[in-house]
């Protein structure tokens, strides 16, 4: 059961990351290689998968946020996206969302559908 739960999660979040990766990094504008999660995946099940909170960064961004603490990526990314987003999304960070096979699977089939 938990092989088919970690096989159908790696799933979703590779086609979240090939569906919500923009052309361009959002701090940079380099070409984007990433979508990273403003809210990170081990706080929020609810955040995930919501396009709202991907970001696209190229590697070097990302890498400098998640390596480096480097404050200036943070600060870029609520800049360009304003307050009232950031508001949102904590909102919405607290709202309770278990992983089972049937939530996976309808990620996957909702991600695949659009």
């Amino acid at each position: 059961m938990k092989n088919k739960q970690t096989k159908l999660r790696k799933e979703a979040d590779k086609l979240f990351q090939l569906k919500y990766r923009g052309n361009k990094c959002l701090v940079c504008g380099k070409p984007s290689e990433v979508v990273h999660h403003f809210v990170p995946k081990s706080q929020s099940n609810n955040l995930r998968y919501d396009p709202d909170n991907a970001i696209s960064l190229c590697n070097s961004c990302h890498f400098s946020h998640h390596t480096k603490g480097d404050p200036h990526i943070m600060s870029t990314i609520i800049e360009k996206n304003g307050l009232e987003w950031v508001n949102e999304l904590q909102n919405q960070r607290s709202v309770i969302c278990k992983f089972s096979i049937g939530f996976l699977e309808d990620k996957i089939n909702e991600l695949q559908e659009s």
